[in-house]
């Protein structure tokens, strides 16, 4: 069994190692349903016993809702622990569920016992709804010495779990504690150990099962109602438990059976005093309680019956129904006809509620459903804190991953290294003389140079100026039709500076850092001239701005695939428009006179220069220095 020290009292790499044992010697890291609820899990076992000299099992499957009986447990390994490793491997097979479980949920349902204790005063009346018993059932789990009346009880053989009264009213006590002792536990821990050893998630619950047989009543009997005491004879106490008319509970008390009776002294004054305090019945004896018996012990509810049919033919009447478990159909499935199981059959529940039941209606009977009423009196978070989380061991897993990734990396990374110098040295390079070595140099001299060459005469072939983009850009800047009439354009591409300026700067660099190869940026101008109608002064006004100058540019870029009207901020444009009044406009002209002299039909006249400037630093500025 792996030996497990609370972290607390470890250094962090006493945790660490730790944490390293879980991870390799368990399935912790890579199976989910070490963290899960035993009622949660879909394979789970289920232990019914009651004191007597057998131990009911049953084997239920979740995958398939399906109840069969389980393995035979004998009543000293519940008590001894002995033989848990076969039993375990027994249920782990095809057996008992349709396949072979992937984890299973051990729960032991004590029936044997069902003690009460009282809370401590300033707690009960603290206590006013459904968030103060949750923070009341968690304090009581952690702090029960805190939380009873009676501080004089010892953790060490007994556990508490909070059991609240929903219906309880004003004055009322509103919760009460339920003990069990903690003799079981040791087979319940001797099952996880041995689900440890063979990476099986194997999850313990202990409940009690007088409260789980009362939540299971609505689910047997959908038509019951509340306003009576339920009666549940086991065969060393009675339990009982009083509904307010509304279903709610409001009361419950445990009587013990003694001399071997399998009826509580004075059973019939007990129950008819609990049903007066409970406000079920009159206080004058005017009213009639109405009791149910229910229980998995024939035997008890027989003994039960028959000792309240004497008391109501002597004392006081009492309506007394009988709840046959063996004759229900909702138990046909279940091996022993055990009640206290039904509330695990989640397709049960949902029906119930989905069907209207008037208990299904209540506080009290989904509060029960969700979790109240099976209640681990084992405190297995407790013990989950012992371990790792889900979450650290997968980091673990990670790191043990990079761990293992860096080594990696690191051994091929040197293996790489020594290669590469034992190829390096044994390269036929070492073995060159002097001569050889300097006719590589000249060669790869040569072929630097011709590299030069080649990328210097590219980048003087490319295409700055071509006479078909020029007549494009006229085409896109006045369109046909457009109301324009060109009278004179000029066009030129000059160098920003000259080579002879470039030779003297280069000379002035050489006696410094060293000269680069050099280039000079260009400057291309279109000057136009022509005259313009009305309607194409927006045309021009829309060039006369960097925006719409930048747009047309772009146009003509598109139009021609030509990279060098890209427009781009290492490239400047900028443009200067001149309009004016045409001295020869003539607006009495007729269509004849227009025909012969066309000036005569233009009123204004337009001059337009448009320079662009291509830096030094352009893909398309020239270079200076000569390639051969």
């Amino acid at each position: 069994m792996l030996s497990i020290t609370d972290p607390c009292e470890l250094k962090a790499a006493d945790i660490y190692r730790q944490a390293r044992a879980v991870a390799s010697k368990t399935s912790r890291g890579t199976d989910g349903d070490w963290y899960r609820e035993p009622d949660d899990l879909a394979w789970q076992w289920h232990i019914w016993f009651d004191g007597g000299r057998e131990v009911a099992s049953a084997a239920f499957s979740r995958l398939d809702n399906q109840w069969r009986p389980g393995p035979a447990l004998p009543l000293a390994s519940l008590t001894t622990a002995e033989n848990a490793s076969e039993l375990l491997g027994e249920l782990i097979s095809t057996s008992y569920y349709s396949q072979k479980p992937k984890s299973l949920g051990v729960i032991l349902h004590v029936a044997d016992e069902f003690a009460l204790a009282e809370m401590a005063q300033t707690l009960e009346a603290a206590a006013e709804g459904g968030e103060d018993f949750k923070i009341l059932r968690y304090n009581l789990v952690d702090e029960p010495l805190e939380m009873l009346a009676d501080r004089e009880v010892s953790t060490d053989t007994t556990s508490w779990r909070l059991l609240p009264f929903w219906g309880a009213g004003p004055g009322q006590t509103r919760s009460v504690a339920m003990a069990l002792s903690r003799a079981r536990e040791p087979f319940m821990q001797k099952l996880m150990a041995e689900g440890e050893k063979m990476r099986l998630p194997v999850r313990v619950s202990v409940t009690s099962a007088p409260l789980e047989a009362l939540a299971a009543l609505p689910l047997i009997q959908p038509e019951a109602r509340g306003g009576r005491l339920v009666v549940m004879p086991y065969l060393k106490y009675t339990a009982v438990f009083a509904l307010s008319p509304e279903g709610e509970l409001r009361a419950a008390r445990s009587l013990s059976h003694r001399g071997g009776s399998l009826t509580p002294a004075g059973f019939g004054d007990i129950l008819w005093n609990m049903a007066v305090a409970a406000e079920l019945a009159g206080a004058d004896h005017a009213g009639k309680p109405r009791l149910l018996l229910a229980s998995s012990n024939q035997r008890a509810v027989e003994a039960a019956a028959k000792d309240l049919e004497l008391y109501s033919l002597s004392r006081q009447e009492l309506e007394c129904e009988i709840l046959d478990l063996g004759s229900l159909p909702q138990l046909a499935a279940i091996p022993g006809n055990l009640m206290e199981l039904m509330i695990y059959d989640s397709a049960a529940i949902e029906q119930v509620r989905a069907g209207g039941a008037p208990l299904g209606g209540t506080e009290t009977f989904p509060a029960l459903w969700q979790g109240w009423a099976g209640q681990n009196f084992m405190d297995l978070a407790r013990l989950d804190t012992l371990y790792p989380t889900l979450s650290d061991l997968r980091m673990l897993r990670f790191s043990t991953w990079f761990v293992v990734l860096l080594v990696f990396t690191l051994v091929s990374t040197g293996a790489y290294g020594t290669w590469s110098l034992f190829s390096a040295m044994n390269h036929p390079s070492w073995e060159l003389t002097e001569s050889q070595v300097s006719m590589t140099k000249a060669k790869h001299a040569k072929l630097i140079d011709e590299q030069t060459q080649i990328q210097l005469t590219e980048q003087l072939l490319l295409p700055r100026s071509r006479g078909w983009t020029t007549l494009e850009f006229l085409l896109q800047l006045f369109p046909e039709d457009s109301g324009v009439r060109l009278e004179n354009f000029s066009y030129s591409l000059e160098a920003a500076r000259s080579a002879a300026s470039s030779s003297s700067r280069s000379s002035k660099g050489s006696k410094g850092k060293g000269s680069k190869n050099d280039a000079t940026g260009l400057v291309r101008n279109w000057t136009i001239k022509g005259l313009v109608k009305p309607k194409a002064l927006e045309l021009l006004n829309s060039l006369n701005s960097q925006r719409g100058l930048g747009a047309f540019f772009e146009q003509v870029a598109g139009a021609t695939d030509d990279p060098g009207f890209k427009p781009d901020p290492a490239r400047q444009i900028t443009v200067s428009l001149t309009q004016g009044r045409n001295s020869r406009y003539d607006s009495q002209a007729t269509a004849a006179d227009a025909a012969r002299d066309p000036t005569l039909a233009f009123p204004f006249n337009f001059e337009i220069q448009i320079s662009q400037t291509i830096s030094e630093k352009d893909t398309l500025a020239l270079p200076l220095e000569k390639p051969f």
